[in-house]
Parts: structure tokens; sequence; C-alpha cells
């Protein structure tokens, strides 16, 4: 057989019959990462359990049906949907008590924190992955009572956030349990090659974490041209998406931009916006407001159908702290699948991803507001740009930034672990 095979049944061999567990923070089906992670090691033999929490009625029923695709078990640790009374109340106890006396209890790192250590040892796995704060603290307690432990780094979780929310946050309990668990887990991921470095000479390790990008497989990518989002075709069709819609993602300085081009476009911006509607119209000068569409929130198995209906993703992400600026979000890899061009502001992990796919967008400096609008008119009057761009992010995130391009080493790592 050829190498790749053998190593193929080997993993498998190494793998069947195993227990992994994976300690998630949210619905599985708002959890790509986790997602792949847990494919992956289910079509590599093991018994994958991921454990995460119930906020909404509609997530619960995706959960339970993308868990069943992928042939796994799915458990949530808490079940925020009914309000338990009990379990915010422990949370606000937890989050004054941090506050007022600096005391750490569980449930400041999230209410299922205590959870983890009872379903980890009901359930008894070969192995456990943290992709959480709750794990911070879980993890360690778990490794000293016997158990093996891997952490994936999606964040740099002690290095996040804006410093007036950093304030609330237990960061020094954070960095403590980042730093136990990148020496004593027995595997370890991070999203770029720059976070898997900055975190292995912060820790001191001799060898740094495998770096596991946000990349998605190719093999789901979509294949026909249909405009799920309708749009109008005459148009440059600009794309923005998160959960959340709102500050501090890079809109203020793109709603000033696009006031000052020429040309014709639309901005289609898919999140909850909420209660921002002040914002909104601050952000969105009145004279371009009816070409910004707000586009609904959809099942993460919808998203790429509706992502390819545009031409031009942004991420147009602010470094203000170490993990911003690490890290490669979903995004740029959605935006590649997709086959929209890219203009991402230069952190470290975005030059990482673009600069290993030449030309499949352009990079500005962050809130460089002259140089958005001069990129975004460069598109506008050049669309043979734009279409070439699109083609070669295509080619892209079908090679060198495919899932199927890093499985192997993930399932690697963890068949090693176990």
């Amino acid at each position: 057989l050829p190498s790749s095979q053998k190593q193929s049944r080997y993993t498998q061999v190494i793998m069947k019959g195993k227990k992994v567990a994976l300690l998630t923070l949210q619905h599985f089906s708002n959890a790509p990462r986790a997602q792949k992670e847990a494919g992956s090691l289910a079509r590599a033999g093991a018994d994958v359990t991921v454990f995460g929490s119930w906020w909404n009625h509609e997530r619960a029923q995706e959960d339970l049906a993308l868990a069943e695709r992928l042939g796994i078990t799915y458990i949530p640790l808490i079940d925020l949907r009914n309000s338990p009374l009990r379990l915010r109340i422990k949370g606000k106890i937890a989050r004054e008590a941090f506050k007022r006396f600096g005391i750490v209890l569980p449930e400041v790192y999230g209410l299922s924190a205590r959870a983890m250590i009872r379903e980890i040892k009901r359930l008894k796995p070969n192995l456990t992955m943290v992709h959480c704060e709750p794990g911070l603290w879980a993890g360690p307690r778990l490794i000293k009572a016997g158990f093996k432990v891997g952490i994936d780094f999606e964040d740099w979780f002690s290095e996040d956030l804006l410093p007036e929310a950093r304030k609330e946050r237990p960061v020094e309990a954070l960095a403590t349990g980042e730093k136990y668990m990148l020496k004593n887990g027995v595997v370890s991921f991070a999203t770029t090659e720059a976070m898997a470095a900055n975190l292995s000479n912060w820790a001191g390790l001799d060898t740094p974490p495998t770096s596991i990008p946000n990349t998605f497989p190719w093999a789901d990518s979509p294949k026909e041209d249909i405009n799920a989002d309708k749009r109008d075709p005459d148009c440059v069709s600009f794309y923005w998406f998160s959960q959340t819609i709102g500050p501090g993602r890079g809109l203020e300085i793109l709603g000033h931009a696009l006031s000052k081009v020429r040309g014709n476009w639309q901005l289609h911006l898919r999140g909850t916006l909420r209660n921002r509607k002040d914002w909104f119209e601050e952000t969105f000068p009145e004279n371009i407001r009816d070409r910004v569409i707000i586009q609904p929130i959809v099942p993460n198995r919808d998203l790429p159908i509706h992502s390819a209906s545009h031409d031009i993703g942004f991420a147009l992400e602010d470094p203000f702290c170490k993990s911003r600026d690490l890290t490669a979000t979903n995004k740029i890899f959605e935006y590649m699948r997709c086959g929209l061009a890219t203009i991402a502001t230069r952190t470290s992990g975005q030059r990482e991803v673009l600069d290993k796919a030449e030309g499949v967008g352009w990079i500005i400096e962050p809130n460089d507001e002259d140089a958005l609008i001069e990129r975004i008119q460069f598109c506008l009057d050049h669309p043979d740009k734009v279409a070439t761009a699109k083609s070669l992010a295509k080619e892209a995130a079908a090679g060198v930034w495919s899932w199927e391009t890093f499985e192997p080493i993930l399932v690697e790592k963890i068949s090693q672990a176990l």
C-alpha cells in the first residue's frame, strides 16, 4: 500500500473504540471548528462526544441533527432555553465575587465549568479536548485526576477582548490554566503558526502547538451558482458576516469608506443587529443606507450557498489584542471556499493566510480609511481583477487552505496522544 493509505489504516486502528470528548461553550451548530474536529475523529474510528450548552430552541434541534449527520453524540451541559434561575444566580454571584473581591469561582469561567468535571468523570474518555474558557478551569483538574487532556486554542483566551471587557474577566486565572494545559496536556492546537509560536514562547515550550487553521472542507463548498441571497445582479456585492452586527468589528471604518466611493455597489451584512439601530444609523450615513442590506443568520450548513451569492468579503479585524492579531477567523476561509475576493486588514494571522494564497485578495493596514477607500474603488473600477481574485480564491480553498489538507495532521496528532 502507499504510505498514506498505510498511515490511514494505522490511525483507524489506534482510534477504533477510543472515546474522545470535546468541551465547547455553545451550541454545536455555532461551533464550526469543533464540528470539523469531531467529524474528522469520527471518520477515523473514534467514539466522539461533544459537550456544549443550549440557549436557543431552534439551534438545539440543529445541534442534534448535525451530531446525527456526523455520527457523534452531542450533550448539553447546561440548558438555558427556559432561563433556569438557579444557574443565572450562580453566574451573577461568581461575577460579583470576582468584581468586588477578586475571588475566582468556577462559574466566572463559564456556567458549564463544574458540569464538565462531572460529565468527563462519568464518561471516562481516553482523551478530552478543551475548546473553551470553562475548560481552562476543568482541564487542569482533570489532568490532576489522571485524565488525558489536550487543548485547542480557538482564541488566545487570556489575551482576548477590549480592555474594558477584560476588567471583568479572570485574566490571570485564564492564563494560569492555559500555561498548565500547554505544559501538561497531551496535545495542543492553535489556529495559525503565528499564534502557535507566540504561545510557545510565552509558555516556554520546547515544541509549539500544532497549527490547524479554521479552514473548511472543499467537498462542502458550493458547486452551483445560486444566488441564495437576493442581490442586484448589476452591482458589485460586498459581504460581511458574524453572529452580531455591531461595534468593534471594523464596520465603522467601512461605513465611512463606502460613503466616499463612486460606483454601483451593495453591502450585505449577515448577523443580528438587535437594539443597535442608533449605532447602525451613525455608522452608515443616510445617503448610502438603502444600499446596505441586513441578511438573517442561517444554519451553518446553509451558510456557504448564501455567502457565494456575493463578490468581495471584508475581514477588517482590528489587532487591538494578541488574540485578534494572531488568529485567522472563519471569515477569510469562508470567503475563499465560496469564491469571494477578500479585502483584509494586516494582522499576523490574516497575513499568514494571504501570503500562501497569492492573488485571492488585498491587504490594507488596520484603521486606514484612505487605504480602504482606495481598495474598494479599485474593485469597483476593475471588475476583471475581482473576477481573477475570485477564481484564485477557489483554487486556494481547494488546495493549500482546504480542511482536507489539515485533517490528516489533526488526526495523526490526536492518535499519537492516544
